[in-house]
């Protein structure tokens, strides 16, 4: 899921497309009630106001579909979706549920969706399948948009609360060394004596363009997950002593010089880079 939310927001070919139809992305994994009771929660919600439309998104990464889940996104309303968005004509809304998968998995998921457009990534083009209620966005995709060379910037969204401890923690420490670098240069040299980094600070700096557009629970489930890597990678005695660590209320507190701080960070993130889990990291 990771890399197609990477290709949705920001790939320079055919999300400037959508740019210039007026589509932004507004919420990010929300939970959303249907007509019938039952819920859906898509992957993004994009709202055009030019076009008065919606896409609303379900990635497939793989080759699960669940087609129950189909049959709840086939319940969705204008009046469901528009408890969640802005948008100022909001009596004329159209939207579009759009299956979003992976060229090689496609005959597989269009097998089992017979009721959505869908937008596939090969590793050349982005293909349609089916038309959108929209004729603007119909004309937009007649023709396949070009990806060539295009790799996902998964820094969009670089991780999920479902991904691995070791894979998070090397973005975590990743995101320390560039926060108190980025202090440094504000502040000058003392500032690294003085700061105090926090959970919010890592998450204010991994997650900068999606934060606000992910669903109350999401934002919850990841700032969970990611204080727990914080705190157990900062629990670790090797890395205490190495680095100085002073639990603070607000955060922690690093009473090292910059250099041991940086050679600590790196050798942290050479060690998570060979696959091995957190916890055997942490032993």
């Amino acid at each position: 899921m990771n890399y197609i939310i990477g290709m949705c927001k920001k790939n320079k070919n055919w999300v400037t497309v959508l740019a210039d139809l007026g589509y932004d992305a507004q919420i990010i994994e929300q939970r959303i009630t249907t007509s019938s009771g039952d819920a859906v929660k898509p992957d993004i919600v994009a709202v055009s106001n030019r076009l008065i439309h919606s896409l609303v998104f379900e990635c497939k990464g793989g080759t699960t579909v669940d087609v129950n889940q189909l049959r709840r996104y086939s319940t969705l309303t204008t009046e469901n979706l528009l408890r969640w968005i802005t948008i100022f004509d909001r009596s004329n809304l159209q939207f579009d549920v759009c299956i979003s998968d992976l060229k090689e998995n496609h005959r597989y998921i269009k097998s089992r969706n017979q009721l959505f457009p869908m937008l596939t990534f090969g590793p050349k083009q982005l293909l349609k399948t089916r038309d959108f209620k929209n004729s603007k966005l119909n004309d937009t995709f007649k023709e396949s948009i070009s990806l060539k060379q295009k790799i996902a910037p998964l820094s969009y969204y670089p991780f999920s609360e479902e991904d691995t401890d070791s894979y998070i923690a090397i973005h975590v420490v990743r995101a320390l060394l560039s926060i108190v670098m980025k202090n440094i240069k504000k502040g000058g040299p003392d500032v690294f004596e003085e700061s105090v980094i926090s959970c919010d600070e890592v998450i204010a700096h991994k997650f900068n363009h999606v934060w606000k557009a992910l669903s109350r629970e999401h934002r919850g489930s990841l700032k969970n997950k990611i204080h727990e890597v914080i705190r157990r990678i900062m629990a670790k005695e090797s890395v205490k002593e190495s680095l100085g660590i002073i639990k603070q209320k607000e955060g922690y507190k690093i009473a090292r010089n910059l250099e041991q701080f940086k050679t600590e960070a790196e050798r942290l993130i050479a060690e998570l880079q060979t696959q091995r889990p957190l916890a055997a990291f942490l032993d």
